[in-house]
């Protein structure tokens, strides 16, 4: 009797699972889209392997919407426009927190960190120039009028070697991949370079020499008060694809895919719990994701801003959401309140 009404019990609560995980299958939208960078782009690249993943894995055709910069889709993923987009921890920081000149966009969160992106500034690889320092005076890609952190990357750069933009002859451009364009093209002798997008390929390709990644300079104080929260490390000669040729320190600073809170809890759940499964299939579809994506990693303690609500119950329902992650979590949810 007992063993038959367990059997029974247990069929009720598999039912009840089935049923559950197919109501929140219907609910799941046709489409959904993720805001990247430019084609051209790491941020691209990155964005098109999980749209090719998380469709396998999901009944969402999830698509890459590319835009010149994060300031063009960050407002629409605030308001609901767009399910999902990938940014930089520093430019998650500004906007949450309204640093200008970003207003507050308080509506964004993070789903999980993916990778890490390694960045410094470039030169063409026969250039006289070999530090930071040694481009004072030169012609500069600036303004980035839509990808404000390479603006900020740039000054903070140029504040490591102790120098402003105004120490160079300024040629604006509008993101990281027309500054490396303008780089290839000779209209500039100095540009912001991360390492891993096809662009920066590129040029390495078309320029005499390559392209050099110059070392950080050494007040790395004055680096971090443009770039809250980033690190630097010093990378291995062959590094990128045997790209960097010598052992280099770059600026370092995380990857986030971020959701709106107007994008359905449905979806940022089978989102987050896809993207938990499939890690296999993530790091085939993209070198860069290689290095840090794992379980571990997706919960982190010092992001910039708060997890989404739907990806909080998955990693707890995982046994991975941490003490020291909650306390970060619950701080930037009561920076956000005072701030209101």
């Amino acid at each position: 009797m007992l063993r038959s009404l367990c059997r029974f019990v247990g069929a009720l609560a598999l039912t009840s699972m089935i049923a559950h995980a197919a109501v929140a299958q219907d609910k799941l939208p046709r489409a959904a889209s993720i805001g990247t960078n430019p084609q051209g782009s790491l941020f691209y690249s990155v964005g098109s392997a999980f749209a090719k993943v998380l469709s396998g894995a999901l009944p969402t055709n999830v698509n890459v919407r590319p835009f010149t910069g994060p300031t063009l889709f960050i407002p629409m993923l605030n308001g609901g426009e767009i399910a999902f987009g990938l940014n930089n921890l520093v430019d998650a920081h500004m906007y949450y927190n309204g640093v200008k000149p970003w207003r507050p966009f308080t509506g964004v969160r993070l789903v999980t960190p993916v990778f890490r992106l390694y960045s410094t500034m470039i030169v063409p690889g026969n250039s006289d120039i070999k530090t930071i320092a040694d481009a004072k005076g030169k012609r500069i890609a600036a303004d980035f009028r839509a990808h404000l952190i390479s603006r900020f990357s740039s000054q903070a750069l140029l504040a490591s070697a102790g120098l402003t933009f105004k120490d160079f002859r300024q040629v604006p451009v509008a993101s990281h991949s027309h500054g490396v364009r303008a780089l290839m093209e000779g209209r500039v002798d100095i540009a912001y370079g991360a390492v891993g997008p096809p662009v920066v390929r590129e040029a390495n390709a078309a320029l005499p020499g390559g392209v050099r990644f110059l070392p950080v300079g050494g007040n790395h104080d004055a680096m971090q008060e443009s770039l809250p929260g980033v690190g630097v490390e010093k990378v291995r000669a062959g590094f990128f694809r045997g790209i960097i040729k010598e052992p280099t320190d770059l600026v370092t600073n995380d990857v986030y895919f971020v959701a709106g809170l107007k994008t359905s809890d449905e979806l940022v759940y089978a989102t987050t719990k896809a993207i938990w499964e499939k890690i296999a299939d993530l790091k085939k579809a993209h070198r860069a994701l290689r290095a840090k994506l794992s379980h571990e990693w997706m919960v982190q303690s010092a992001v910039t801003i708060p997890y989404h609500r739907a990806a909080v119950r998955f990693f707890k329902e995982q046994g991975a959401w941490s003490d020291a992650a909650a306390k970060n979590h619950r701080a930037l949810l009561a920076k956000q309140n005072q701030s209101n």
